[in-house]
């Protein structure tokens, strides 16, 4: 599986760089090195440590006329104080979007290599660590017909190989179907649509599928309403020797407000076979700052990191947004269990002419689906960053985690850390901040 992963993201990479004519390629070293003090280190009660890290990278960046390309290699090295170890982790992130036939088929992929994956926490240390490699594909049609309707019709597919053994640890499928009015358009909106998701991963076996109509209105320019009905079927075969759902109704009531570009506001209620929910979504932008946050409840078998936060996305304006019902691009395989997630996220960033400050955090009540395992974790962070020169930033951060497995202890860990990053081609960089809270 692995060699197969490798084969077809080459390919896509091969796509990007097909069409010759104007396109672009660049280059871009950088090294980092930093320390991080921790006093409870991978949450192991009295575990405290001192690591240092120093990672060379390098950034190549390509701009096809149809194809962009971007692939990311460096090498992470950590040292450990108080245990006297090293780790070693090499890393490849290979990413590629772009559009198969112009303004109707898109494609968007990527290939992570390395131990130390996106979503996964600080660090892994067991014995048998072995390199992980995370393969997304997501090709999709978006179509507008004037005024009357849009169209969406996406695939999308993750695998997750834990030791490269050739065998697939996990690997989750969806599918996702959406016609319907935009409501830019105002007047009446309305929109039909269908969503299967097919998940294998370890033990579990999830199977769902739900269809929907929706029907709503604006009011003036800046405000709209919108009801969602329908049904949903899941299949937990191998979970409860083949009692399969008989199905069950799915309604959404949700009110949206949209000013102006700068400020989003969602507030709603969702009715699911898993029972009821909020539904909350505020983003705004100030001329220096931005603040989001959100409140849902939705089923997820995906860990709580801030790794996980994207908080400042802009939302693309060219393509329609998927239903809340399905999520193509984001889903974060990391559990064998389904749990209902109750999940509040909280984002704050400021950003001045040479300093940015990100304050953000996460809050998730987890209870499993079919058992009585309980979750819940609070991760935040306070992030600052100083460009002391076009060259050259340093970053302070303190984190916070807290967490509680069925009624078990509960542990806590706070993490300081220091980090320098060098750029050797001035490329312009906001921040080094992960680049999902940009």
């Amino acid at each position: 599986m692995y060699r197969n992963i490798i084969s077809v993201s080459l390919l896509f990479a091969l796509l990007g760089a097909a069409p010759a004519n104007a396109a672009e390629l660049k280059v871009y070293k950088f090294l980092e090195f930093g320390t991080i003090a921790t006093d409870n280190l991978q949450l192991d009660v009295g575990d405290e440590d001192l690591v240092t890290s120093i990672k060379p990278s390098v950034e190549l960046s390509f701009q096809g006329n149809r194809f962009d390309v971007e692939a990311l290699i460096g090498l992470e090295a950590y040292k450990f104080a108080e245990r006297g170890d090293t780790f070693v982790d090499p890393r490849l992130d290979l990413r590629t979007e772009g559009a198969l036939i112009n303004n109707l088929v898109f494609l968007d992929a990527s290939l992570e290599i390395g131990q130390l994956l996106e979503g996964d926490d600080f660090f892994d240390l067991t014995e048998d660590s072995d390199s992980q490699a995370r393969f997304k594909v997501n090709p999709f049609v978006s179509r507008k017909f004037g005024r009357f309707a849009d169209l969406f019709l996406g695939f999308g597919h993750q695998s997750l190989d834990n030791e490269l053994d050739g065998d697939v640890d996990a690997q989750l499928n969806t599918l996702s179907f959406a016609f319907g009015r935009d409501p830019k358009l105002g007047g009446v909106i309305w929109g039909v649509g269908a969503d299967f998701e097919e998940d294998r991963t370890e033990g579990l076996v999830f199977d769902s599928f739900a269809s929907y109509a929706s029907i709503g209105t604006t009011v003036g320019q800046s405000f709209f309403w919108q009801l969602l009905a329908g049904a949903e079927f899941n299949d937990f075969t191998e979970l409860q020797d083949g009692d399969d759902d008989d199905g069950s109704s799915l309604l959404e009531l949700s009110l949206n407000w949209t000013p102006n570009e700068r400020t989003r506001l969602k507030l709603g209620y969702s009715d699911r076979f898993f029972g009821g929910g909020p539904i909350l979504s505020y983003q705004q932008r100030l001329r220096n700052s931005s603040i989001f946050a959100s409140w849902t409840r939705e089923v997820s078998n995906a860990e709580v990191n801030l790794s996980g936060i994207a908080t400042f996305n802009e939302p693309n304006g060219e393509q329609p947004l998927t239903p809340d019902v399905a999520d193509l691009n984001d889903e974060n395989i990391s559990s064998n269990e389904l749990f209902v997630d109750e999940r509040f996220i909280f984002g704050y960033k400021l950003q001045g002419r040479r300093s940015d400050l990100v304050i953000d955090a996460i809050f998730s009540d987890q209870e499993e689906i079919l058992g009585s395992a309980t979750n819940d974790r609070f991760v935040s962070r306070i992030a600052f960053d100083r460009h002391l020169s076009p060259l050259t930033t340093v970053r302070f951060q303190y984190e916070y985690l807290n967490e509680q497995e069925n009624n078990d202890d509960r542990e806590q860990e706070n993490r300081l850390g220091v980090r320098f990053i060098y750029n050797f081609d001035r490329k312009e960089r906001g921040s080094i901040l992960p680049e999902e809270i940009e």
